[in-house]
């Protein structure tokens, strides 16, 4: 298994839709166990809920500089992103000082 999405039931559906699995969860605690329990099924990417991780913010970036693998990436959810949040774009271009 390559991906895997844990989100609010919009997110899980829609990706389900094109084949890759996930958890429902509705709160910050509900994510990190499921992370937890995720990052043992051999996932290469974990997609989740930027509202939802937003709730849990610093555990959730704890938990990342931890880990080698999976890769976590955070999605907005059906409303868009969080203001006052950088787009991935935005992260690489101040990284390596220029844009792609």
């Amino acid at each position: 298994m390559d991906f895997y999405v844990i989100g609010d039931e919009h997110m899980v559906l829609g990706f389900g839709l094109v084949g890759i699995p996930g958890t429902i969860v509705s709160s910050g605690d509900q994510m990190l166990d499921e992370i937890k329990s995720v990052i043992e099924k051999n996932v290469k990417i974990i997609m989740v809920n930027e509202r939802i991780a937003d709730s849990v913010r610093d555990k959730i970036e704890t938990m990342i500089l931890k880990m080698d693998f999976p890769l976590v990436i955070e999605i907005p959810d059906r409303n868009g992103p969080l203001p006052d949040r950088k787009s991935l774009r935005e992260l690489l271009k101040s990284s390596i000082g220029f844009s792609l």
